[in-house]
């Protein structure tokens, strides 16, 4: 047998790549084919099934509205904190988103205890509520830290926040006169004596005018339970729920950190807070950032009802709101949402 030439040899090899790449070319084809065919099943499969819905006669039934509550109660929880009676914010120092002012204050306090008694009548179309927890969470005035513009000084402020507190009570209790009332005291840290000095938590309460104020409240409303701890943090049980309150300036700083109170927050609560008393949800303020607890969050964070303030655009600006919730014997937190006290 003759000898294949080299241009033989060259010829053959270019055949047989040409057939390699026919064949896979046609593997390439049947598989896309074989896709769209799959692909054309599945939309004949979902067109029968929509004409078989848009044929189908529906099959209601009778839904009946209950007449009576599911059962168990809830314990209606109302904070305010961070009110700065005294405080003066003119709109042109803060683009005018905001203005305030002692008769604003007194204003948006006044708003505050309105909404909660509207919504704990609402509330009660759904559970019984014979019960509620106020925390008044502190910084009720500004005294002179910041610098900030005041309309009165640190003791006239404290009085002043004082009416409003006792106006505001007499108003629930006036409305509601069955309704049981606790009420939780946190000293903030404006309203500490030596404001220019670092918080002495030795005797941060027993330094603090506000500390004054709630016990004068307690003389005036006797009936009522009060809780004014010589602590930082106080914890009350609420329908079985431990739940911490405390102002919130001290142990942990978000820094404007990713995702602004959350991770520094949540840490300082798993890692600290929980190891000392545990509980199943904490209460702060301080940071005038209306937060609400989620199943992943347990802690709630206050706003405020003085607002966007000069000192305060430096770390963002929201409307006055506080927090109003709903802890239910079965359910537990429910019923979140921001008292916006704004008129």
């Amino acid at each position: 047998m003759a000898r294949k030439t080299k241009a033989e040899i060259t010829q053959e090899s270019r055949l047989e790549a040409k057939l390699r790449q026919t064949d896979l070319g046609k593997k390439e084809v049947d598989k896309k084919y074989r896709a769209l065919m799959d692909e054309n099943a599945r939309l004949r499969s979902e067109r029968d099934a929509a004409i078989g819905i848009m044929g189908s006669k529906p099959k209601p039934f009778k839904i009946t509205a209950r007449k009576k509550k599911d059962g168990g109660e809830a314990t209606v929880l109302a904070c305010l904190s961070d009110v700065h009676c005294e405080e003066i914010v003119e709109k042109y120092k803060v683009n005018g988103l905001n203005e305030h002012n002692p008769d604003i204050s007194k204003r948006r306090v006044s708003r505050f205890f309105d909404l909660v008694l509207r919504f704990l009548r609402t509330e009660r179309a759904e559970t019984d509520v014979d019960n509620l927890v106020l925390w008044l969470g502190g910084d009720f005035f500004t005294s002179n830290m910041h610098d900030a513009p005041i309309a009165m000084p640190p003791m006239v402020a404290c009085m002043y926040a004082q009416d409003m507190l006792v106006s505001g009570i007499k108003f629930l209790q006036e409305h509601e006169p069955n309704l049981k009332i606790h009420v939780v005291c946190s000293v903030g840290n404006h309203s500490r004596k030596d404001t220019w000095k670092p918080v002495n938590q030795s005797v941060e309460q027993e330094m603090s005018l506000e500390f004054m104020m709630y016990h004068a409240l307690k003389s005036i409303f006797p009936d009522i339970k009060w809780q004014i701890d010589q602590s930082y943090h106080s914890y009350v049980d609420i329908m079985g729920m431990t739940v911490r309150f405390n102002h919130g300036h001290l142990g942990w700083r978000y820094n404007q950190g990713l995702g602004g109170v959350h991770g520094p927050l949540w840490k300082v609560i798993s890692q600290t807070w929980d190891n000392q008393i545990p509980a199943d949800l904490t209460v702060c303020g301080h940071y005038h950032t209306w937060t609400p607890a989620s199943l992943g969050r347990p802690y709630i964070v206050n706003g405020s009802t003085i607002g966007t303030s000069p000192y305060g655009m430096s770390f963002g600006s929201e409307p006055p709101a506080q927090m109003f919730c709903l802890i239910h014997s079965k359910y537990g937190l429910v019923g979140q949402r921001p008292l916006l006290v704004d008129i």
